[in-house]
C-alpha cells in the first residue's frame, strides 16, 4: 500500500469548511453544559435539600455512561417521540424538521454539564470560609455571595478544566455523524470513501484537531496569565 502525502492535503483542504459547524457544536455545548453545570455544583456545594442529593445521583449515572450512548438514546427518544409532543403542544414541527446538529449539541452539553460540575464544584471548595464569613458580616445574601465572591474567586482555578472541556467537546462532536452531520471526522470520511484511503484521510482529520488544540491552548495561555495579573493588582 503506497501512503498518498498528496491525498492529505487535499482531504485537509476540504475539511477546513467545516471547521466552523465544528467549533459551533463545540461553543454552544460548553455554555449551555456550563450553564447547567454551574447549577448542579452550586446545588451539590450549597447542600439543598433534596436536589443535591438528585443530583449527585444524575452525575453520577451520567459520569458512567460512554457519550455515543447518550447520543444514541437522544436521538431514540427524540425520533419516536417528538410528533407526538409536538402535537400536543400545539407546535407546527414534525421530527424531519429538526436540525441534526441539535441532538449532537444536546449530549455533548450533558457531557460538558457533568465535566463542569465537578470541575466547579472543586473550584468552591478552593475558596476559603472566611471569605463567606466576611460577606456575611456585610449583610450579603446568598446570591450577592456567590456572584460577588465565590464566582470570580472560583472561575480562575476552574478555567483550565473549562479550556480541557472545549477540546473534549471539539472532539466529541465526531457523534453528529451517526445523524449524518457534516463536521471534521464526517467530511474526512466522505473524501476517502471514492478511493478508501481512510488512512490518510484520518490523518488529515487529526492535523486539523491537532492544530485546533494547539491554537485554543495557546489562547487559554494568554487568558491565565491575564487572569494572574488581574489577582495580583487586586491583591496589592
Amino acid at each position: 500500500m503506497t501512503f498518498d502525502f498528496g491525498f492529505i492535503l487535499q482531504v485537509v483542504l476540504k475539511i477546513i469548511p467545516y471547521v466552523p459547524v465544528t467549533l459551533y457544536m463545540a461553543v454552544v455545548s460548553l455554555i449551555i453544559g456550563g450553564a447547567l453545570g454551574l447549577l448542579v455544583a452550586l446545588a451539590r456545594f450549597y447542600q439543598v435539600p433534596g436536589l443535591s442529593q438528585v443530583m449527585t445521583v444524575m452525575i453520577t449515572v451520567l459520569k458512567g455512561v460512554p457519550l455515543v450512548l447518550v447520543f444514541l438514546v437522544i436521538f431514540l427518544i427524540t425520533s419516536q417521540n417528538f410528533n407526538n409532543v409536538a402535537k400536543m403542544l400545539g407546535l407546527h414541527l414534525q421530527y424531519g424538521d429538526l436540525p441534526m446538529s441539535l441532538l449532537a449539541i444536546i449530549g455533548l452539553s450533558l457531557m460538558a454539564m457533568v465535566g463542569l460540575s465537578e470541575a466547579f464544584r472543586g473550584a468552591f471548595e478552593s475558596v476559603k470560609l472566611v471569605q463567606f464569613d466576611a460577606a456575611r458580616s456585610l449583610g450579603m445574601t446568598t446570591g450577592q455571595t456567590i456572584r460577588r465572591v465565590l464566582v470570580p474567586q472560583a472561575f480562575p482555578v476552574a478555567f483550565p478544566m473549562i479550556v480541557n472541556m472545549l477540546i473534549n467537546l471539539i472532539k466529541g462532536t465526531a457523534i453528529a455523524s451517526l445523524v449524518s452531520v457534516v463536521e471534521i471526522f464526517s467530511a474526512a470520511t466522505q473524501a476517502a470513501s471514492s478511493n478508501y484511503k481512510y488512512f490518510e484521510a484520518y490523518i488529515a482529520a487529526a492535523i486539523i484537531y491537532w492544530a485546533m488544540t494547539i491554537l485554543i491552548e495557546r489562547g487559554a495561555h494568554w487568558v491565565e496569565l491575564q487572569l494572574a495579573k488581574k489577582m495580583e493588582r487586586a491583591i496589592s
